[in-house]
């Protein structure tokens, strides 16, 4: 959400005053100026050091990625603040406001009753607490749209802001362009923002494919933030959201940067082509207005803008136009306007206005609603528009066809292209039922059991991510007292299934239902089982094999390291790593051996990103047989090779690893996510 208000309100820096020493404080500099992009770098270099204070890098790791909207890494960077102890009371309203997003709703209830606690004055902490409450009753309602990715029109950045034109879509995007060089944009690290067109595959058809996608005439572009825009229904005029670099360079803070606030200009268009835009008459360098929406007679213009006397951090205002002029703005009111931001107005042809809030109750970040004006001055209660159109995540910048049956919308949500991904969206009255298949009739579920893999007792509150691979989602299951799971599956779709609980190590399998198999109910192929980690305990790993004489590590060794490597990611474990010998050799030769074959596995080990201080190497030589087979005693190939073996065991268990090791425990059952925001090879277990 913080992206979407700094869209609306820009900011360039002065440069001035010395370099700054450290790299907490080049970092720090970096955040005044809005530069997070690099702010990050600076952060992730000084983790590196020693003599860095940890605790507040780790805080401000998780300060810019909330300002960056990517909530799922704030998220983690907030936990890691947390277990530090004693977080600061904003710390804590942040942190809620970033497990509100990405939709654990449980816990966010509980850190906001946490932070009201230590600031009883603020009321938005039990506001927020009760927009969880409703959260989690929302969810279960039927839905009223059907939504789709418009993949077609994504790119890997942000697209945003549709909006309808002639037979075109117009919308907005940081991504690559052939023009301009490409420059970055501090605060994202994309470039700026750009209009582009796209033309439906179909005539009119606004709900299939689009094809050629194409940058905007360039009164529409300049060389700093330009778009959304919204057009009259003869599609003669056009409101621009623009940032203009150079002219009108608004004021200087006390820290030296200079503020670009949003400003609103307008084009027409001759027979030929767009005039030079021209500015609003309410452009101000005291405020900013914008995100324009034109009423299709163009004489009523709504926009969104924080001048002050406002009801929140951001309002939506109206002007109307008689005789070529634009009346004073006057402000939708309390009904609409929250404590919060109201952004993104978008006037429908039968009169309903849909905008986005983070101030109204929604499920979390932007939502969108819909409203409808009553007489001059009254509009009815915003209504949430609910899933799939809203998310946890922000869902923003709608706009609806003619007929209100079909349009677009932008959202952060996961699961898409890029960073904000345009959706298409209809009225399920429009959708036609999907033809009953009597092949799958009936629901199929699939259930299974966790289990120690040594006593074979069940593990309770275990955590089981369930991979959907065609949608590259885990859903989230909990096993019960039994150590029993269940889940609703589709036959013939594969499945990835991997368990988790603290203290052990996981266990994984791959899983297709058979589509010839009538059963409502299916067993899974096997129970989870879940080896223990406790101090003292060895492990052997398997497969790993040397040439003769030689300790460098083969490619076939290669899988069973990376197994040791996700489970130190997984458990907050210090660990020895040793290698051992069989008799064939003198005493001191095998010492050195296998010395110089577990140095070389740790080294491995430690390329793959695990902190070198949380693995010893240790060669035993043949000290530690596991049989009969010493010096001098005759022995099969076979019986010596139990003895070449390497071995790991837990030194002992350190809560301050937990920052570096992935916590499973804290996803929600039912949660879904998507696999991007699980630790890279998070599934390699079960290949």
């Amino acid at each position: 959400m913080n992206k979407r208000i700094l869209l609306f309100t820009l900011l360039i820096t002065v440069i001035s005053g010395s370099m700054a020493f450290g790299q907490i404080k080049k970092a720090k500099k970096q955040m005044a100026l809005y530069n997070y992009s690099q702010a990050l770098l600076t952060l992730n270099k000084s983790l590196q050091k020693e003599n860095v204070d940890k605790r507040e890098a780790t805080l401000l790791m998780a300060e810019c990625y909330r300002k960056q909207n990517d909530v799922q890494h704030a998220r983690g960077w907030y936990e890691k603040t947390i277990e530090y102890g004693n977080p600061e009371p904003a710390t804590l309203f942040n942190y809620a406001q970033v497990l509100r997003s990405c939709g654990e709703y449980l816990k966010a209830k509980e850190v906001f009753l946490q932070y009201n606690a230590l600031s009883p004055t603020d009321p938005r902490a039990i506001i927020f607490a009760a927009f969880c409450d409703s959260a989690l009753i929302w969810v279960n309602i039927t839905p009223s749209f059907e939504v789709k990715n418009a993949l077609t029109l994504n790119s890997k950045q942000s697209d945003f802001g549709p909006v309808f034109y002639q037979n075109w879509l117009c919308f907005t995007s940081d991504r690559l362009t052939p023009v301009n060089n490409n420059k970055k944009y501090g605060w994202t690290g994309n470039n700026y923002l750009r209009m582009f067109y796209a033309e439906p595959v179909f005539i009119n058809d606004f709900y299939n494919d689009f094809k050629d996608i194409r940058l905007a005439p360039e009164r529409f572009n300049q060389s700093y933030h330009d778009g959304p825009a919204s057009f009259n229904q003869n599609f003669t005029e056009a409101f621009i959201n623009r940032t203009i670099m150079y002219k009108d360079k608004g004021k200087k803070d006390q820290h030296q940067i200079r503020t670009h606030l949003l400003k609103i200009y307008s084009s027409h268009h001759d027979k030929s082509n767009w005039t030079k835009p021209t500015p609003f008459f309410l452009n101000n360098n005291d405020y900013s207005i914008g995100h324009p929406t034109l009423l299709k007679d163009g004489n009523v213009l709504y926009f969104v803008s924080d001048m002050k006397n406002g009801y929140g951090g951001t309002d939506i205002y109206r002007c109307l136009r008689a005789d070529n002029k634009w009346s004073a703005p006057v402000n939708l009111g309390p009904v609409i306007n929250s404590f919060g931001n109201e952004m993104f107005p978008f006037l429908a042809d039968n009169g309903d206005l849909y905008f986005a809030s983070d101030g109204l109750p929604g499920l979390g970040g932007l939502d969108i609603f819909i409203t409808h004006q009553v007489n001059d001055s009254t509009w009815t209660k915003p209504q949430n528009l609910n899933q799939p159109v809203n998310s946890s995540y922000d869902d923003f910048s709608l706009c609806i066809n003619k007929n209100n049956v079909n349009g677009l919308f932008s959202s952060s949500r996961p699961g898409g292209v890029g960073n904000d991904d345009l959706y298409i969206f209809r009225h399920s009255s429009e959708v036609t039922p999907a033809p009953k298949l009597n092949t799958f009739a009936a629901i199929t579920y699939l259930s299974g059991y966790v289990k120690d893999k040594t006593t074979l007792n069940p593990i309770n509150d275990a955590t089981v991510f369930f991979l959907n691979q065609g949608k590259n989602q885990a859903l989230v299951l909990k096993t019960d007292a039994n150590g029993y799971y269940r889940t609703q599956v589709t036959p013939g779709n594969p499945y990835t299934v991997k368990a988790m609980q603290t203290g052990y190590i996981a266990d994984c399998y791959l899983f297709t239902p058979d589509t010839l198999n009538k059963a409502v109910e299916r067993p899974a192929p096997r129970d989870l089982l879940l080896d223990q980690l406790h101090v003292n305990r060895t492990f052997v790993l398997d497969n790993i094999y040397y040439d003769l004489d030689k300790y460098y590590i083969r490619p076939d060794a290669h899988p069973a390291l990376d197994k040791l490597v996700l489970i130190m990611k997984e458990n907050p474990v210090n660990i020895e790593l040793g290698s051992h010998c069989d008799s064939r050799a003198s005493d001191a030769y095998n010492l050195i051996l296998s010395q110089n074959r577990a140095e070389s596995a740790v080294r491995y080990i430690v390329m793959q990103g695990i902190n070198p201080g949380r693995i010893t190497a240790k060669g035993y030589g043949e000290t530690q047989l596991v049989n009969k087979c010493k010096n001098g005693v005759p022995c099969t190939d076979a019986e010596h090779q139990l003895n070449r073996r390497t071995e790991f065991k837990v030194i002992s268990w350190s809560d301050d690893l937990k920052t570096e090791t992935f916590n499973a425990s804290r996803y929600n059952k039912g949660e879904i996510i998507d696999v991007r925001f699980l630790p890279d090879r998070f599934f390699d277990i079960c290949k």
